[in-house]
């Protein structure tokens, strides 16, 4: 998957990375992204778009058709990214978490939605950011 260079923001990374993911998945997922384009990327992007990979064919596999969010916000520590999706609950998931995670110092959080499916945060924190401005 070649990305933008330079990759300018964090959400045409994730447009770049879930276009391609949707683009090979056998059945029709709405996508909704909510990521303010003022956003950078929080790491090394090569690295930050393997963990999305990763997460992205987790959360399709557990769907035959659905929907798809990726939410970002930046807060005063860290930047969160969250993919949630319409599938089973996270107990019932096979998948192990990317260690390119740990590379990037993130936190992977896993949880159900209320509302069905499962959400998985990436919580980067703010001093991966800032290294990768200096």
């Amino acid at each position: 998957m070649p990305l933008p260079q330079p990759c300018p923001s964090l959400r045409q990374l994730v447009e770049t990375v879930s276009t391609e993911a949707l683009a090979s998945h056998h059945a029709s997922i709405s996508l909704e992204l909510d990521i303010d384009p003022q956003i950078p990327v929080p790491a090394d992007p090569a690295d930050v778009a393997q963990l999305l990979q990763q997460l992205l064919r987790q959360s399709l596999n557990e769907m035959d058709e659905g929907e798809l969010s990726l939410i970002a916000w930046q807060g005063p520590n860290c930047l969160e990214l969250e993919i949630g999706d319409t599938g089973g609950p996270i107990e019932d998931r096979c998948g192990s978490l990317p260690l390119v995670g740990g590379k990037l110092g993130s936190q992977i959080i896993r949880q159900n939605c209320p509302q069905g499916g499962a959400a998985i945060t990436i919580r980067f924190p703010q001093r991966a950011a800032q290294r990768e401005a200096a």
